[in-house]
């Protein structure tokens, strides 16, 4: 009860400022939505009955108590989890505030999840592996989402990496037929599908709205951080620079990406002995053992006994 009451008052006071903020912004909503539909009136209150109540209550009071625990969160801390849901593409449409909070209610909750019947049941008295498991808990609720980011930061520079020399491929095929550097890109983006064709439409609608090609293209291996394609863009830009024609650097990248995902095959291909070592050991010899040694341990066992 003692941690209860704290967390019940702060969400009632989180929930009112909402409130309030939202009866305040309604005349201006209003005027919004009037300016869209054209002469007929529309009820703010009937367009929030018509949302779940998830999108009503929940999500918004979710969404300001992040923009609040994040603006305690330090700078340097901000900037990195920031790159790092650039990298990922925003999953589940997370901002740094929902990801801090989310990240704050694990730490929390878990310990408290775990602990509190266990202080309630045992009137204030835990074992030290209880503490033990509290402290544990606590450690993977700080640590879980930054595990879970850094693995979708992962899969999707894979991801950018396996499409690059076909997608590169097809640019260099589009080029030699007379499309300039942007129409194969436009190219690559009607024919792939993935994290490369989305990264590509954004640098092209960049380029479409006047920023530079280096510009968009720098931004483009900044987003993403995948080593192939940030050797590819900065091939790309320094033959745009110093006026090399932009066939030859494709031909050249094209043939070095073919390279390396070869090499990169062949050396997954001698790791996986290695990595099948373990599998085998733990769970495939001893099924086999038991197979073929189990019968005749069986047998040998029944004639001793039977001996006696």
């Amino acid at each position: 009860m003692i941690l209860l009451v704290p967390i019940l008052v702060f969400a009632s006071v989180v929930f009112c400022v909402s409130a309030v903020v939202s009866l305040r912004a309604q005349p201006a909503l209003r005027g919004r939505l009037q300016q869209y539909v054209g002469g007929d009136e529309v009820s703010l209150y009937d367009t929030d009955l018509a949302k779940p109540l998830l999108d009503k209550l929940v999500w918004p009071l979710f969404q300001r108590t992040g923009a609040l625990v994040g603006r305690m969160t330090p700078d340097n801390v901000t900037a990195d989890i920031e790159k790092r849901l650039r990298q990922a593409d925003y999953p589940l449409g997370m901002n740094v505030n929902t990801f801090v909070l989310a990240k704050a209610t694990l730490m929390i909750g878990l310990p408290v999840a775990y602990g509190l019947p266990l202080w309630l049941g045992s009137r204030g008295s835990i074992s030290l592996f209880q503490a033990g498991v509290i402290a544990g808990l606590f450690f993977v609720g700080l640590r879980a989402p930054d595990w879970w980011l850094d693995h979708r930061v992962s899969v999707r520079k894979r991801q950018i990496n396996r499409s690059l020399p076909d997608a590169l491929d097809l640019i260099v095929i589009c080029s030699e037929a007379g499309l300039a550097l942007e129409g194969a890109m436009a190219r690559v983006v009607e024919r792939l599908k993935g994290p490369l064709a989305d990264e590509i439409r954004r640098t092209l609608g960049e380029i479409s709205l006047g920023k530079r090609r280096r510009d968009a293209l720098r931004a483009l291996a900044d987003r993403t951080e995948a080593h192939d394609l940030v050797a590819f863009v900065a091939a790309v830009v320094q033959a745009d620079q110093t006026g090399i024609s932009i066939g030859n650097v494709l031909h050249v990248q094209a043939e070095d990406l073919r390279l390396r995902r070869r090499q990169r095959a062949e050396k997954e291909g001698r790791q996986a002995p290695l990595k099948m070592l373990f599998p085998n050991i733990f769970f495939i010899f001893p099924a086999t053992f038991i197979v073929l040694v189990g019968p005749a341990a069986l047998r040998i066992a029944d004639q001793m006994l039977t001996g006696q």
